[in-house]
């Protein structure tokens, strides 16, 4: 009688911490606007940092737009560039260096100042957003099978995003093994004349997560965002430049803290920010805010 009572009190226990600890891509509320940080919060701290991580998540933002890249060994870490000059204190591609190598080197923080901080491995930032925040993969589509083990040993897939350029044929034919395991989302460039005839085969053939739209640096390429939407499929706008958001950027918001008005008018329901404290304020006083768990 005492085992059974300690199994099923260990058995509550583990189901609790379960419970707490889980996040789900598939149940965030569609009628939300998701936040996205883009390559984490780099104004806290160095862009794909752990610390710029954690402070997205101290933020309350929903999700953290990361870059991939290899090291010699075959170790995924993260970086945006195709070099480590701009945000390391070394040079050359990440390629270049085995991990024990590249870990020599410090981050850079915005100003191109070094820090103490370290250029970190998938499995680190893993760690630390696991349970607390969404990971978006850029940079990534040449690396999905090496990440898929990853995320199958840690029961992720819900918690991370991939995206890719890639048609719906180039996408099935690279990873027709693994892309019903996973949530993808297509970038469609409106303004390079992509647009329903990609959307379409996609929705056509799969079901996405999203499409991240690129519009330009005004409305003239803009589609119905609504007729997305109605499909199940999130709509995604990046508020970083004027060229991608149809001159509607975050540093409007400096300025006009109702900024991101456009945004909601025109049915986007994820922005990819460089301002993700003024965004959540905004979309907190319109009632359009959700943090993940």
């Amino acid at each position: 009688m005492k085992t059974k009572k300690f199994i099923y009190a260990l058995l509550f226990v583990s189901g609790m911490v379960l419970g707490q600890n889980h996040i789900s891509l598939s149940k965030f509320p569609h009628d939300k606007i998701m936040v996205i940080a883009h390559r984490a919060d780099w104004r806290e701290a160095p862009e794909n940092s752990v610390m710029a991580v954690k402070r997205a998540i101290e933020k309350g933002v929903n999700m953290v737009e990361i870059d991939l890249a290899l090291t010699k060994d075959s170790v995924l870490v993260l970086m945006h560039d195709n070099t480590i000059d701009r945000t390391t204190t070394g040079k050359g591609k990440p390629s270049d260096y085995t991990l024990e190598e590249i870990k020599k080197f410090y981050l850079k923080d915005g100003l191109g100042v070094p820090t103490q901080m370290r250029i970190p491995t998938l499995d680190e930032i893993l760690d630390t957003t696991q349970g607390e925040i969404f990971i978006n993969l850029d940079k990534a589509f040449d690396y999905f099978d090496l990440v898929y083990p990853v995320l199958k040993k840690r029961n992720l897939f819900d918690e991370v995003l991939f995206k890719g350029t890639a048609t719906y044929e180039e996408f099935n034919r690279k990873y027709r093994a693994i892309k019903n395991d996973i949530h993808y989302m297509p970038i469609v460039r409106l303004a390079n004349h992509e647009g329903w005839a990609k959307i379409n085969d996609y929705m056509n053939h799969y079901k996405v997560y999203g499409f991240e739209l690129t519009l330009g640096s005004d409305e003239s390429h803009m589609i119905n965002f609504k007729e997305i939407q109605k499909s199940g499929a999130r709509v995604w706008v990046n508020s970083l430049w004027p060229q991608q958001s149809a001159g509607h950027h975050d540093d409007l918001v400096l300025e006009n803290p109702d900024a991101y008005e456009w945004f909601v008018k025109n049915n986007i329901n994820s922005i990819q920010t460089d301002r993700p404290k003024e965004l959540i304020d905004f979309l907190k006083r319109k009632k359009l805010y959700s943090p993940v768990k």
